[in-house]
């Protein structure tokens, strides 16, 4: 199953349907504010904008926190909470007008990934808003130095 914001095109030549990877989503709060983005590595590691890398995608929806934290959910362009709730967006399902991104920075080096926890049960996704920041809902999946 491929993510869903990687773009297909055919071959001219070949008559063949290639994959475009390596395209980077930028992720938004209910604001409509820029807060993080997700690379387009193997890893498909998640960035804050200053660079830092703070969790990555496991089986194309899981998020998990790099010192090994269960997240919450990425599923159809929404990020989850660990209670259903939504809290990030990507411009096309964010429930706001998304403001401008601002330009990236240098991206610092990913962290060893720690063993992951077993995640929990999906939880029933509705339409609710988290209460929790989205940005500091990331950073809970950094090491702490």
């Amino acid at each position: 199953m491929g993510f869903f914001w990687e773009r297909y095109v055919i071959d001219k030549k070949d008559k063949k349907l290639l994959l475009l990877k390596n395209m980077e989503k930028t992720l938004f709060n209910s604001k409509g504010e820029p807060v993080a983005y997700i690379s387009g590595d193997m890893k498909k590691t998640i960035y804050l904008w200053d660079g830092h890398p703070v969790a990555y995608l496991y089986n194309s929806y899981h998020i998990y926190g790099f010192n090994g934290r269960h997240l919450g959910w990425f599923i159809n362009g929404i990020v989850y909470d660990p209670d259903g709730n939504r809290i990030g967006f990507t411009s096309t399902t964010c429930p706001t007008a998304a403001y401008k991104e601002p330009a990236k920075v240098k991206k610092y080096p990913t962290d060893k990934i720690g063993p992951r926890y077993e995640a929990p049960p999906l939880p029933e996704l509705g339409f609710n808003y988290s209460t929790e920041d989205f940005e500091k809902f990331l950073l809970d999946g950094q090491i702490l130095p």
